[in-house]
């Protein structure tokens, strides 16, 4: 066999074990989501928000959204209209959308008596936290903070409260 032969296979040995190496690195550096992760996030006067933060509750119920998505505040509405079958549960709304953009709709929920936390992602770090997620993306978590549902893309009211209905 030729020099050539033996060089080309020894290039892509190197590039498969460098893409594989990298591939096992991307796959590890993943956060895994089952727990409820310690996040940081800033509330919309600027403070920082982690996770020791919240409050005791049956469940935690975690929207990643955007202002301007109108599959988010669709899912919102329902979710308001529901909003009974979410008292057990601390709703956290966390987003990339601008300060003045959550001001305002922070005020449009107190219109509406709901008082959720709004949490700002201005430096995109919510997949850093939960993994990678599309907006919308909800996950409910149980009061041990373990993962009881990830919902990708837009769901129902209902198709949420099946899950905390179900104990």
């Amino acid at each position: 066999m030729s020099k050539k032969f033996y060089l080309f296979c020894f290039f892509v040995i190197c590039v498969s074990a460098i893409l594989l190496y990298f591939i096992i690195i991307k796959i590890k550096a993943q956060p895994n989501a089952a727990q409820l992760p310690n996040f940081t996030f800033q509330t919309l006067n600027g403070q920082l928000y982690t996770q020791r933060q919240l409050p005791e509750k049956e469940y935690y119920l975690v929207l990643y959204f955007s202002t301007d998505c109108h599959y988010c505040t669709d899912e919102m509405d329902d979710i308001i209209k529901q909003k009974q079958w979410f008292a057990n549960c601390y709703v956290l709304l966390v987003s990339p959308s601008t300060i003045q953009q959550l001001n305002a709709y922070h005020q449009y929920l107190a219109n509406k008596g709901i008082n959720y936390e709004i949490l700002n992602d201005s430096k995109y770090q919510f997949s850093h936290y939960f993994g990678p997620a599309n907006i919308p993306t909800i996950y409910l978590y149980s009061r041990n903070k373990r993962l009881v549902k990830k919902f990708n893309g837009g769901t129902t009211a209902k198709n949420i409260y099946s899950f905390i209905n179900a104990k």
